[in-house]
């Protein structure tokens, strides 16, 4: 299962996140743990998709953050580079969003796979009673999102 799981990695991300990762520890001099911190990611999380356990990386700007920290390689400020990754918050594209939801056949899931948690409630505070329908679903995908764990990614 697990070599079936890296197979996955390699169609999504390019080669196995183990590769990816483990080529950031080394540039950066840091701990997996300081890389699951300026993901984003839990630890455990951060393991579970080193070792093929999970194939996928639930959060699009976890995935982004990598992607930062694998541009800026050879940076002269590698703490000033990381706390920088760390504290950005990654906008989707549109192409990100559409991608997450044409992945999925359910929209609360597919809403919940997408958008952070935080945004989901934001949303629903905002839009108040003036959208009782949309309210509901973005509600629903609030709670799927919570708990599933992706709006802590």
């Amino acid at each position: 299962m697990t070599s079936e799981n890296i197979e996955q990695q390699i169609q999504l991300y390019g080669q196995p996140l183990s590769e990816r990762f483990g080529a950031v520890v080394n540039a950066y001099s840091i701990t997996q743990r300081r890389l699951a911190e300026v993901l984003g990611l839990s630890a455990p999380m951060l393991s579970q998709l080193n070792s093929g356990r999970r194939i996928k990386i639930g959060n699009p700007a976890v995935y982004e953050r990598l992607v930062m920290l694998e541009q800026r390689v050879g940076t002269t400020d590698i703490d000033a580079t990381l706390n920088a990754v760390e504290q950005s918050q990654p906008v989707l594209t549109t192409t990100q969003i559409q991608a997450g939801i044409h992945g999925e056949t359910n929209a609360v899931s597919a809403l919940a796979s997408v958008i952070p948690a935080p945004e989901l409630r934001h949303a629903v505070d905002a839009l108040g009673e003036s959208a009782p329908t949309l309210v509901k679903v973005l509600g629903l995908a609030l709670q799927d999102s919570e708990n599933h764990g992706n709006g802590v990614n």
